[in-house]
């Protein structure tokens, strides 16, 4: 599963644990994507006491990409959780804003531009199984009465 490229600017923020913690929460990591075809990590949930929200730049939906200058794009889940945990007090991390709307939206885009490409399947197709069935059917009863005769 490889991790999409965005033309979207990184944004280093420093964060300073203190007593409410880092205060946020992430989804994702290569053995649970939170994106579609994504294995990178995500901020699901700003709590309000704690360093995320009081520096104010962190943001639901955010893409991490680097947890104290180490690549996080396609770690596990729980690696990244216990990077956070030993990170110390001072965090520094590499975020993209709003990756996560971005990269919905072209997986929804490139589903819904699949759905176009595919052949066509009509009713007409569902018609003609359905009386070829009835066919079959109908010649299989016709056998078995006349053949007793």
């Amino acid at each position: 599963m490889a991790s999409a490229i965005l033309d979207i600017p990184e944004d280093e923020i420093i964060l300073e644990r203190g007593t409410a913690g880092l205060g946020f929460n992430i989804k994702g990591g290569r053995d649970q994507p939170h994106v579609p075809r994504d294995p990178g990590i995500f901020v699901t949930k700003i709590r309000d006491d704690g360093a995320a929200a009081k520096d104010g730049r962190l943001k639901k939906g955010d893409k991490i990409l680097e947890i104290n200058d180490v690549d996080v794009r396609s770690v596990l889940h729980q690696d990244a959780v216990n990077m956070f945990v030993e990170a110390g007090e001072t965090v520094k991390l590499i975020v993209q804003h709003g990756a996560e709307a971005v990269l919905q939206e072209r997986y929804k885009a490139a589903q819904a531009s699949r759905k176009e490409n595919a052949p066509p399947t009509s009713k007409r197709k569902w018609w003609l199984l359905a009386g070829a069935g009835v066919a079959v059917v109908g010649v299989a009863f016709f056998y078995m009465k006349y053949r007793q005769h």
